[in-house]
């Protein structure tokens, strides 16, 4: 199996021996290629409608690979890169519609983990989001008029001393604190799915990627290195990995965010820093920083920048960048200087799938057999249980509504062939990055679509 470039706490607590491969040509009602939370949210939610159905999940490395097993474990609502910018963006109308059906994912992940004993530490704690100047300020407060316009009523602003009494931090200026989040483990998520799949009757392979997907008399046949599935329809749910597929690789660009874990910290360190809600928080950089804490209290401190590298690839290596990773200990040190002496025990990063418009993509390709849904923009774990509803419905011929959403079968922005699209991203990034430093120095008014966007939005 491919490896890792660096030790993931998430996995750490969830390990397990993976399935073993595919070994022989099987046949299938259904199959689903990927095992991250996409596929594992689609495979449920197909299982729970049709117990009869055979489906065949493959994975490439093993459950929780990819994003699903690092991110930051944030189940939230956010699309796009604000409330505010969603709504520019899709219209008022359209916005709701997906903001509730993310809000209703939240919630549904952890009936899900209720019912079926998924023991993932889901804590329904709310996002809390700060300002620590007065551009970011400016941000919160257009998402809180965004909020007012849709009729949501799940947002309340906060001043700074109403922050700060959340959580500790000198650099609070003012603060939005929004019901529908949750903080989870990722990998106890993922591999917690997988083990109700398999009581459902799910056939998991892992360390079997898919080499390639031709349509044949019987359906669609997905090829792995030792076997194949040929199935009436299939669903690609690879979310980063999409940049592999022929099929789908225009559709997204694998960008890596980063994250440090402190370690544990004492009872008076806790007392230090408040955060008796164990909310999610981030703030409103372009590059934000989120961080939250963990069940047995460390604190996971992620983003301050993200790279695309130059081949658009996903490699180990680039699980590790040192210079990021100094970035993000000295923005916490400056976030928490009461914890200044606090040490480090996990870095690591992996690859997040991008969207020329920065939001989802779900679809059918042409043929009408092969579904496919990504591009989470960093922002996955609610919206792909919602993927998992979209896709079987699409799977199933159903309508629950979620065909509807605006990101299912629209018209989708390509990114351009490499090089362009690499030296595009890495003009976006910079002016992103310098972006975030006006703010902070108090030369910019917080607008959140540079000109640079707009042009890549135009170039797609």
């Amino acid at each position: 199996m491919e490896g890792y470039g660096s030790a993931i706490y998430w996995l750490e607590t969830a390990p397990e021996v993976p399935n073993p491969p595919l070994t022989a040509d099987i046949k299938a009602d259904v199959c689903v290629v990927g095992g991250g939370f996409t596929g594992l949210w689609t495979s449920y939610e197909l299982k729970s409608a049709d117990p009869a159905m055979k489906l065949v999940l493959i994975e490439g490395d093993e459950i929780a690979h990819g994003a699903s097993g690092r991110n930051g474990g944030f189940a939230m609502t956010l699309l796009d890169m604000s409330l505010h910018h969603f709504v520019k963006n899709v219209g008022a109308d359209a916005a709701k519609a997906a903001h509730k059906a993310v809000a209703e994912s939240v919630e549904a992940i952890g009936r899900v983990c209720d019912e079926r004993e998924i023991d993932c530490d889901y804590t329904h704690g709310g996002l809390l989001v700060v300002a620590t100047n007065p551009a970011q300020q400016v941000r919160i407060e257009k998402d809180l008029e965004a909020a007012e316009e849709l009729g949501l009523r799940d947002f309340k602003a906060l001043t700074g001393d109403e922050a700060q009494g959340l959580v500790h931090s000198p650099t609070y200026q003012a603060g939005m604190l929004e019901e529908h989040c949750a903080v989870l483990n990722p990998a106890k998520l993922a591999r917690g799915l997988k083990r109700v799949l398999a009581e459902m009757a799910v056939e998991i392979y892992e360390g079997s990627p898919a080499t390639g997907l031709e349509e044949v008399s019987q359906g669609v046949k997905v090829s792995t290195p030792l076997g194949s599935v040929t199935a009436d329809q299939t669903v690609l749910a690879t979310n980063a990995w999409a940049s592999r597929l022929p099929a789908l690789s225009r559709k997204i660009v694998p960008l890596y965010t980063y994250i440090i874990l402190t370690e544990p910290l004492s009872d008076e360190q806790m007392d230090s820093i408040g955060w008796a809600g164990r909310h999610g928080i981030e703030d409103k950089r372009n590059y934000v920083h989120y961080y939250r804490l963990t069940a047995d209290n460390r604190i996971l401190w992620g983003g301050s920048d993200g790279v695309i590298y130059r081949d658009l690839g996903i490699k180990p290596r680039y699980d590790r960048n040192d210079a990021i990773f100094a970035k993000l200990e000295k923005t916490f040190k400056t976030t928490f200087p009461q914890l200044s002496e606090v040490g480090f025990s996990h870095r690591w990063g992996g690859p997040v799938a991008m969207t020329v418009r920065f939001i989802p993509v779900f679809g059918t390709l042409d043929g009408d057999r092969v579904h496919y849904g990504c591009g989470y923009n960093g922002h996955g774990v609610a919206p792909s249980h919602t993927g998992g509803r979209i896709l079987s419905d699409l799977v199933l011929e159903r309508d629950r509504g979620y065909g509807d959403l605006c990101f299912v079968n629209s018209k989708e922005l390509a990114f351009p062939k490499n090089p362009v699209s690499w030296i595009g991203a890495e003009l976006t990034r910079k002016a992103l990055l310098k972006q975030d430093r006006a703010m902070d120095s108090g030369k910019d008014a917080g607008d959140m679509d540079p000109p640079l966007l707009r042009l890549m939005s135009k170039l797609g």
